[in-house]
C-alpha cells in the first residue's frame, strides 16, 4: 500500500499578501481601462499629439463645430479641450432621420502634456473640421547653472 503525501498548505500570512498583489493588480489594470464609454450625451473626438520643429502640436477632430462651440485651456500640466456639438434636427414635418451615428452633445478630452511649454504663446486654429493647438516648447533650463552675484553689505 502506497502513502500519498501532501503538499503542505501555504499560511495564512502568505494567501494574505497573494490577495493584496491580486488586489493591487487589478488596481493599476482598473487605471488603465480605455474602453469606458462616455456618459449619455457626451462624446470623444479623436486626437493626435506630436513635436514638430520644437513646437508640440495637438490636433482634435471636430468637424462641424463653430470656434465659438470650443474651449481650449491648460490646466495643471494639462491641456483640456471641451465644447459641445448640439443635436441636429430636421425642420418640422420636413424630413426624418433614418440613421444618425454623428455623436452630439458635450465632450471634454484632457490630454497630459509634461514638457516645458510656452503656454503663453499658444495657438488654436480651426480648419476643415481639425482644432490645432500650437504650443512651442521651452529651452529645458534644469541642470544648467545659474551663478547668482554675491551683494556685500555694510
Amino acid at each position: 500500500m502506497t502513502t500519498m503525501r501532501r503538499a503542505p498548505r501555504p499560511s495564512l500570512t502568505e494567501i494574505a499578501l497573494l490577495q493584496r498583489e491580486i488586489n493591487q493588480l487589478f488596481e493599476r489594470l482598473s487605471e488603465l481601462d480605455t474602453t469606458s464609454q462616455p456618459a449619455a450625451g457626451e462624446w470623444f473626438p479623436s486626437v493626435d499629439v506630436y513635436e514638430c520643429a520644437g513646437t508640440v502640436m495637438v490636433v482634435v477632430e471636430v468637424p462641424g463645430l463653430p470656434p465659438d462651440a470650443l474651449k481650449v485651456a491648460f490646466r495643471d500640466r494639462q491641456l483640456v479641450v471641451s465644447g459641445e456639438r448640439r443635436e441636429r434636427r430636421p425642420a418640422a414635418g420636413t424630413a426624418a432621420f433614418l440613421c444618425m451615428e454623428r455623436p452630439s452633445g458635450r465632450f471634454t478630452r484632457t490630454i497630459p502634456l509634461d514638457l516645458a511649454l510656452d503656454v503663453h504663446r499658444a495657438e488654436a486654429r480651426l480648419s476643415g473640421g481639425l482644432l490645432t493647438v500650437l504650443i512651442p516648447r521651452l529651452k529645458d533650463r534644469r541642470g544648467r547653472e545659474r551663478v547668482v552675484q554675491v551683494v556685500r553689505e555694510d
